[in-house]
């Protein structure tokens, strides 16, 4: 029954509404900091190192290694056996047995001696000419070449063997000037010959596959060009050696080989010398 009461008089307790807002960069003594599940946990240095080398190693994981040249041939020598047949004339086939002798000046560049012994062999069409065209083949049988030669590697690569093995190889292009002798096979069998001995530039190109560090497996194909005599159709029963010589006339020919052969490389191993 007395006076109306005021409620803001009868309100007991904190104004909240002038209160000031927290400091939640104080943490709470009482351990309720609010921001407590949200700031990260320190981790020790060591962890830390630990973590971040397991995150690179897992993230090269799927980089392979290129490996670095596995034959060197700067300042070796190279001791080449090899063993070819003529490919370009239908009428004799020339197989031929030899060797190159290689000193490598680089990786790149080398220069060298090569001699080569070859064997005649007659083929079919020879003999087939004279059945069908009533015609002897005037041809010539060659007896040798030698060649100082220089080559140049410009292509050098790897392929992978069953996903295991890497093989290494490379490509050279070559090319020299030498010597070759040459012997006329006459149409009448028993008549006297003469030989030839000419000029021979060469032009050659290939590849060798590395096995061993001091052992290739080598093939190429070159191009032997000489001015060859032949024996003159002109030429009388009886007549003088040395005039059917005289009376031949020269051709410009194309002995076209494809041979294969074996790098043995001196000294047989070889050493890495890194950039200080």
């Amino acid at each position: 029954p007395n006076a109306a009461a005021d409620p803001a008089a009868n309100t007991t307790g904190v104004d909240l509404a002038n209160q000031p807002e927290p400091d939640l960069s104080t943490p709470d003594p009482l351990g309720d900091d609010p921001l407590a599940e949200t700031k990260p946990k320190p981790v020790p240095a060591g962890k830390a190192a630990a973590d971040a080398a397991a995150k690179e190693k897992a993230a090269a994981s799927d980089i392979v290694v290129i490996p670095r040249r596995s034959f060197l041939k700067a300042g070796r020598l190279e001791l080449q056996p090899l063993t070819g047949v003529s490919i370009n004339d239908t009428l004799i086939r020339h197989w031929a047995f030899g060797g190159d002798l290689n000193y490598f000046l680089s990786e790149v560049f080398a220069v060298g001696l090569q001699g080569m012994y070859f064997v005649k062999e007659r083929t079919d069409r020879e003999g087939l000419v004279g059945l069908q065209y009533n015609r002897i083949a005037t041809i010539n049988r060659y007896l040798w070449t030698a060649a100082l030669n220089f080559t140049y590697l410009p292509v050098y690569g790897k392929f992978s063997v069953f996903n295991k093995y890497i093989m290494h190889w490379e490509g050279y292009v070559s090319g020299g000037v030498g010597m070759t002798e040459s012997e006329i096979i006459p149409r009448k069998a028993g008549d006297d010959t003469f030989k030839t001995m000419a000029i021979t530039a060469n032009l050659g190109a290939g590849g060798r596959l590395y096995m061993l560090d001091w052992l290739t497996f080598n093939v190429g194909l070159r191009d032997y060009v000489f001015n060859d005599k032949f024996e003159p159709t002109s030429r009388m029963p009886g007549q003088d050696i040395a005039a059917v010589e005289k009376a031949a006339q020269g051709q410009f020919v194309h002995n076209v080989m494809l041979y294969l052969g074996l790098g043995f490389y001196l000294p047989p191993s070889f050493n890495y010398r890194s950039p200080r």
